[in-house]
């Protein structure tokens, strides 16, 4: 089977797998090879994919998973993937951490830019007559 897990910032991971085992809010199902066509919504959770004797396991928030002709695709807002589950959880929540900072910065710099914005039209007396 062929999975691909895509974000919105692009294609977190692409492999060849034996199968998956989907944990979320609902429960658990495995998909194996041939499985009939699903689709299965990820608010929160993760997968563990079976690759041989390996496993690999990814962290899902937000996501769709579609599995249809071996193909299965899971398309999420975020997603991490790794080796463990722990350590993989530990890398998700870094990531929503970091992001998080960066959203913080974003807003803060944009707040002292629409002053500067402000005191500057004041200045210029832009508008009056």
């Amino acid at each position: 089977m062929k999975l691909s897990v895509l974000t919105a910032e692009g294609k977190s991971f692409s492999d060849e797998i034996d199968y998956i085992v989907v944990h979320n809010e609902d429960g658990q199902i495995a998909i194996l090879k041939d499985h009939i066509p699903i689709i299965v919504q990820i608010k929160s959770g993760y997968v563990k994919c079976v690759i041989g004797n390996q496993l690999k396991f990814a962290i899902i928030e937000q996501g769709i998973l579609e599995f249809k002709e071996n193909n299965l695709s899971i398309l999420a807002l975020d997603a991490a993937m790794g080796e463990t589950l722990e350590s993989t959880r530990a890398s998700f929540e870094k990531m929503k951490k970091d992001k998080l900072e960066l959203t913080k910065k974003e807003n803060i710099d944009l707040s002292k830019q629409e002053r500067e914005l402000k005191e500057n039209i004041q200045k210029s007396k832009a508008g009056q007559l």
